[in-house]
């Protein structure tokens, strides 16, 4: 459906001159008009049902991991401005009512014109495929993702293609279809598996939905945490100053910060990276050969992420106990500093041959192994 809009002619008394700003309000008014209207004026599609459709108007359709529950999907426009013009761009979907039977799965979305069978290109220049991954019912990019974005809320997720390329009034079809997940590239892409290396060329120990670890740089929306290679240590210019060192294949060993301090450190999930900034940044904590936080906040790897290592808070430390992957950290059955206080005095320990969680001494050296979220 086209957009129309009517005038009536503007008269002009003899002598006088043409109301100029009368016509540029009704310009502007009009400008506004179709802005308002973009999302069910811009053009008419056909989803799976082949039941044509207006975008910005949510249509039934079912998908191979939804059995009986019929999902919502509404694909919406958005007019790009242009010198001379402008034109509507297919630019988000959003599908809602996803059960949980879906969990696991990639959700792939493309657009087809009336004419031809093949795909066509609907963001980043050339991609023809939006692969949106259900995350045990926390929706992501999926793999290929990257020049769109994805929005998570229960049962729901919204697709927006950040460089959209295709014309609204030439998409006469979108798909929805769902597949088997597709492991994407978890240092370029971001998409990371369980003992996937990570960005930081560690190992990928806990994947899970969205958390916060203040002070990352993934910040509100972190999602993986990875361990330090075992040979972390061997790399670092202070190495020979712990107490003993690490090697290729073992872990060093190194106290903490004095006995005598107390600073407000936390137990939970998320809070490792505070931890260890504020056990590196107390008076008196010492250097990166007698502090382990200060050492692990050193660590650089091979992406230039200093800053971002940092000593497991309790549960941290405790979820890479846990992990399915732990037998390939190369950890000794000994216990490891967490980076959770115990008092002025102590600190708490996670054994890694037992899983026990105890205290001991701020002095006494142990093995510590940084890790990173992202």
């Amino acid at each position: 459906m086209a957009d129309s809009y009517y005038d009536d002619p503007v008269e002009e008394s003899k002598g006088t001159r043409k109301n100029f700003k009368g016509v540029l309000a009704l310009i502007l008014l009009m400008v506004a008009a179709g802005a308002y209207l973009q999302t069910t004026l811009a053009a008419n599609i056909s989803l799976n049902s082949g039941s044509p459709v207006e975008f910005g108007q949510g249509i039934s359709v079912t998908a191979a991991c939804s059995g009986a529950s019929v999902l919502t999907m509404t694909p919406n426009s958005s007019f790009s401005n242009a010198s001379g013009g402008g034109s509507f761009y297919f630019t988000s979907v959003t599908v809602s009512g996803i059960p949980s039977g879906c969990n696991g799965v990639d959700f792939n979305i493309s657009a087809y014109d009336s004419t031809t069978s093949t795909a066509l290109p609907i963001f980043a220049s050339t991609k023809t495929v939006a692969s949106i991954w259900n995350n045990g019912g926390s929706f992501q990019g999926g793999s290929g993702f990257l020049g769109s974005t994805v929005t998570s809320s229960s049962g729901s997720f919204t697709v927006n293609f950040t460089t959209p390329v295709a014309l609204a009034s030439n998409v006469a079809k979108i798909t929805l279809q769902s597949l088997p997940h597709a492991a994407g590239n978890c240092v370029t892409e971001n998409i990371c598996a369980l003992g996937d290396t990570g960005p930081g060329g560690g190992t990928v120990f806990y994947v899970g939905a969205a958390f916060t670890m203040t002070g990352a740089t993934c910040n509100t929306s972190c999602r993986y945490l990875e361990w330090a290679p075992v040979s972390w240590a061997s790399t670092q210019s202070q190495n020979a100053s712990f107490v003993v060192p690490g090697t290729s294949t073992t872990d060093p060993r190194a106290t903490l910060m004095p006995s005598n301090l107390l600073v407000g450190t936390s137990t939970s999930f998320g809070s490792g990276l505070n931890n260890t900034s504020l056990m590196a940044n107390a008076v008196g904590s010492g250097t990166s050969s007698s502090n382990a936080a200060k050492a692990a906040l050193l660590y650089a790897a091979g992406d230039s992420s200093a800053g971002q290592w940092f000593l497991p808070s309790r549960d941290e430390l405790v979820a890479l106990y846990q992990s399915s992957v732990r037998s390939r950290g190369n950890f000794q059955a000994l216990n490891l500093w967490s980076s959770t206080e115990s008092g002025s005095t102590a600190q708490i320990q996670v054994s890694m041959g037992t899983g026990d969680v105890t205290v001991d001494a701020r002095g006494n050296d142990k093995l510590f192994r940084p890790i990173r979220a992202f």
